[in-house]
């Protein structure tokens, strides 16, 4: 079906759950009269606490052959055993064509149509659930295509959907103080996290729709708790990291500028105002509280993200590094990452080396690069460093200090434990070329276990030289029992 408006307009369903395309501009929204609904069987998930998720950003277009939801269904086991504990899929709204990343959402009820239907994205979730993974939409609510519905509703100053302040890419701007707005959006919240079972939304663009006591931001989280109190809510608050997670119901924040330091550190270069071996910085940015949040789990951390080109990309911009130097510097990102404390995240492909340049055209990930010498040995490193993070009480929490910020050989060592005292982690870094020998202040003498190489070490309490390979890492553990 689809409406006339003022008996002349054709206009599809804004509230659509499926729509398919005909000759017209605009879809038919399609109501399901065979009575059957869909069976979960996921009563029994319970998504792991925020601050010990590894979370893995997909594009469903982009991460099978098929570029669909069967596609990412299929691959879940993989996902499990890398370790991955909540997929976030980028936007999956219905959008104009077959092709998008899905920033111009236009029908915001219905999954895109081109990556299946809706019961393939009910199993995708559901059989996420099963395995263990809890699943995260990254939500458009800034602003709308133009193709949709409520884009011809009324005159757009007239309109009490929209705003005249307008956005970077021209598109529809909610007013989202106005009721109006705030009855679609809740609308929209309540039936991805209700009949949809999603657990929590990344919002993306979120300085665009602002905040204040009751209205954008502040409505948005606060509405989405009211119906899953249990929802996980991260913002894109790009320069301001903490606002949003401090003055609203807001989680978390991607901690964009811990990605802005590490790459500078990887490349071995200036990076988007970041310098090389600023081991201060780095250190500012390994902790969560210098930049103002008030618990690790607020503070999103990756090295990759659809936004941002490939770490191995990066590294090759520097024509002074040989390229083959980039799996190893890969390597050190990730202990980094995973040690760092805050709730890392992965960008498919980065665990086996994807490479190619940004792009919003098909870009399909490279799963071929899992048989190579090189892509196998990275994916192992990743898989190996999420297990580290999952059996580590240590690296879960808030604890960290530096030890050793040694910067004329551009190498470093910080400390983790945990609050019970019994998981220790001490990790040396090397952003330096040369293999090397840092002298590290252990907390506790003991048999420690290096993660990186896979080694015992009987370690005295106070200062042991340990060798550091160049552009690497090593990661020591103490478990001691209750």
């Amino acid at each position: 079906y689809q409406f006339v408006l003022d008996g002349e307009t054709v206009i599809g369903d804004s509230y659509a759950r499926e729509i398919r395309w005909g000759q017209g501009a605009q879809p038919n929204a399609v109501i399901n009269t065979s009575g059957s609904t869909y069976q979960w069987n996921d009563g029994g998930f319970g998504i792991k606490p925020l601050n010990e998720l590894v979370i893995y950003e997909i594009h469903v277009g982009d991460f099978s052959p098929e570029g669909t939801f069967k596609g990412v269904t299929e691959r879940l086991p993989y996902l499990r055993d890398l370790g991955v504990s909540a997929i976030e899929l980028m936007p999956i709204f219905e959008f104009p064509g077959d092709r998008s990343w899905g920033y111009n959402p236009a029908y915001f009820f219905a999954p895109e149509t081109s990556y299946g239907t809706l019961d393939d994205l009910r199993e995708l979730i559901d059989q996420a659930h099963q395995h263990g993974i809890g699943v995260l939409l990254d939500v458009v609510f800034n602003h709308i295509d133009g193709s949709s519905p409520i884009s011809y509703l009324y005159p757009y100053d007239d309109s009490p959907y929209f705003s005249s302040d307008g956005n970077p890419w021209g598109f529809p701007d909610f007013n989202h103080w106005s009721d109006a707005v705030k009855q679609f959006l809740a609308d929209v919240q309540t039936y991805w996290l209700t009949d949809m079972h999603i657990d929590g939304f990344r919002y993306d663009y979120a300085p665009g729709i602002g905040y204040d006591g009751e209205n954008g931001m502040s409505f948005l989280t606060w509405q989405a708790r009211q119906v899953k109190p249990h929802v996980y809510l991260i913002v894109e608050n790009t320069d301001d990291y903490t606002s949003m997670v401090l003055n609203t119901e807001a989680d978390a924040s991607w901690h964009i500028a811990f990605r802005y330091q590490m790459i500078a550190n990887l490349r071995e270069g200036e990076f988007s105002g970041k310098q090389y071996a600023d081991l201060d910085e780095t250190m500012r940015l390994l902790d969560f509280r210098p930049t103002g949040y008030t618990d690790n789990a607020q503070a999103i951390n990756f090295l990759e993200s659809h936004d941002e080109q490939r770490v191995f990309y990066e590294v090759a911009t520097n024509p002074n590094i040989h390229p083959d130097t980039a799996h190893q510097k890969s390597k050190l990102g990730a202990i980094a990452l995973f040690t760092a404390a805050g709730v890392p995240m992965l960008y498919q492909g980065q665990e086996f080396g994807m490479w190619t340049e940004r792009t919003i055209d098909e870009n399909k990930i490279q799963w071929e690069l899992l048989q190579h010498e090189h892509g196998g040995d990275l994916h192992s490193f990743y898989c190996g460093m999420a297990q580290l993070r999952a059996s580590c009480r240590a690296l879960v929490g808030n604890n960290i200090v530096p030890l050793v910020l040694d910067h004329e050989r551009k190498m470093m060592a910080f400390y983790r434990w945990s609050d019970d005292q019994q998981c220790h982690v001490v990790v040396a870094l090397n952003f330096g070329i040369n293999t090397d020998y840092l002298d590290v202040p252990f907390p506790r003498g003991g048999v420690w276990h290096e993660w990186a190489f896979n080694y015992d070490k009987e370690v005295p309490e106070g200062v042991v030289g340990i060798q550091v390979p160049g552009s690497g890492g090593k990661v020591f553990v103490l478990n001691q029992s209750a």
